[in-house]
């Protein structure tokens, strides 16, 4: 398929995909895992940069399972299926840190990424509860975001994706800064009010 290309996980599972860029630059990845035997769809993971607007932590990431709503896992599709039989859908989203990735470890092994929520999982992709991912999932999840997370880094295209999204942040924070001068307008409307008021009777005093 033009436009298809291929990288292999850490733990040696390889991967294709294609991605487009979102309307505010997410990186929406379409992804099949590739067999001896043939090639199967996975489903849509999205990578963008952390969608807090104050973070406490700089350079963060947002892996989301599924694409469409970043608020409302119910109103994705085509999440990811890398589960068990049970909850085959992995759901949700997870902050993860590149910087991970260049962490030395102790037996020399690829570094992997960490999360820091539990993985959950879903009998369906939207209508059903989230629950607990077995540990098989998390660890086949967290070796695909790895590669992933990679694969996002390695891409030409980011820089831009990035500074869209970057646009779409300050818009936000724009918004979040206007808010809390405007609370601070009328509280500063209201003082004055009460400084008024105070003044005309402490003149009602005087001249008494």
């Amino acid at each position: 398929m033009p436009g298809t290309k291929t990288f292999t996980t850490p733990a040696g599972h390889t991967y294709s995909y294609s991605v487009e860029t979102g309307e505010n630059g997410e990186a929406v990845y379409d992804l099949s895992r590739v067999f001896a035997d043939g090639v199967f769809p996975i489903g849509t993971v999205v990578v963008h940069p952390n969608w807090e607007l104050s973070p406490a932590t700089e350079g963060l990431l947002n892996v989301q399972f599924g694409k469409g709503s970043p608020t409302d896992r119910h109103e994705r599709t085509d999440a990811p299926q890398l589960g068990d039989m049970e909850l085959p859908y992995v759901v949700g989203s997870h902050l993860v840190n590149p910087a991970d990735l260049t962490a030395e470890t102790d037996d020399g092994a690829a570094p992997l990424l960490k999360f820091r929520k539990r993985m959950m999982g879903a009998a369906f992709a939207a209508n059903a509860p989230a629950q607990p991912a077995s540990p098989e999932t998390f660890e086949k999840v967290r070796d695909l975001v790895t590669a992933l997370v990679i694969t996002y880094q390695a891409d030409k295209a980011t820089p831009k994706r990035e500074a869209t999204y970057a646009k779409f942040l300050n818009a936000q924070r724009a918004e979040a800064v206007q808010a809390e001068i405007d609370k601070l307008d009328a509280k500063a409307q209201a003082l004055a009010l009460m400084r008024a008021e105070l003044a005309d009777k402490l003149n009602s005093y005087k001249t008494a």
